[in-house]
Order: C-alpha cells, then structure tokens, then sequence
C-alpha cells in the first residue's frame, strides 16, 4: 500500500484509470474460468431441470388438468344424457348410460394425458440419483 492508503498493484498506474496489459490479461482469463464452471453446472443441471419443468407446467397445474379432464368427461355425459331423456321421454335410462360412457372417456383423456406426462418427465427420472431410503426399516 501506497502512504495515502489506496492499494497500488503491480501494473497500475497511480490514478490514471488504465488497466495494465498483465492485468487485463489476468481479468480474461478468471472470466474464462468463471465461464467455464458456470457452463459445467449449467449441463449438469439441464436435463433433471429441463424435465422437471415442462415448459412452466407444475405438478399442481398436472393434476388440475387430471381432474378436469375426468369432470368434464361425465358432466357432458350426465347432460347430454339427461337433455336426450327429456327429449324422448326415455329417463333414467339414457343418462345413466351416457354418464357411464362420459366418465369412461374422460378416464381415457386422464390415461392418454398421465402417459404423455411420464413420457415426458422420463428422461429426468432416469438422470435423478436413487436415494435408498432407510427410516422405514427401522421399526
């Protein structure tokens, strides 16, 4: 340190406010360094992140759409069956078998959409480290 108590390095000159060519040298290259580790945490990361995320869609907003899917299935069964009973004069009969096949298609759309689901998230299930877990033994 200088007397009036401002560090002076190697390379600086006194207050001129120019970089010395080591210095520069020194700056690039603690930033390739930085580059190169933000890099290598970054392509460890993206595969578990990348599945975990599915374009913004949480596992809440998943199952929101399960159950939806499998509501919507039977309300518009239920309906259809009892606007058709009215119609025709044929009730109980025609919404109870609409109701049926209406929940049965919405279960189809949860399945189709559950697969979809496990399909997608796969790859980062498969990159995931097994953490066997132990508690349960203990008893």
């Amino acid at each position: 340190m200088s007397a009036d108590g401002k560090g002076q390095g190697p390379g600086h000159d006194a207050g001129d406010g120019r970089i010395s060519p080591e210095d520069r040298d020194a700056i690039r290259q603690r930033s390739a360094d930085i580059g190169r580790k933000l890099d290598a945490v970054t392509a460890k990361r993206a595969p578990a992140g990348a599945a975990g995320q599915r374009g913004g869609q949480s596992a809440y907003g998943q199952a929101f759409r399960f159950a939806a899917d499998l509501m919507v299935g039977v309300g518009a069964g239920g309906v259809l069956g009892w606007a058709l009973d009215r119609q025709f004069g044929t009730a109980p009969w025609l919404m109870i078998v609409l109701f049926i096949l209406g929940f049965a298609a919405g279960l189809r759309n949860v399945v189709r959409a559950a697969k979809t689901a496990q399909l997608e998230n796969e790859p980062g299930q498969r990159a995931a480290p097994f953490v066997a877990d132990d508690d349960d033994d203990e008893k």
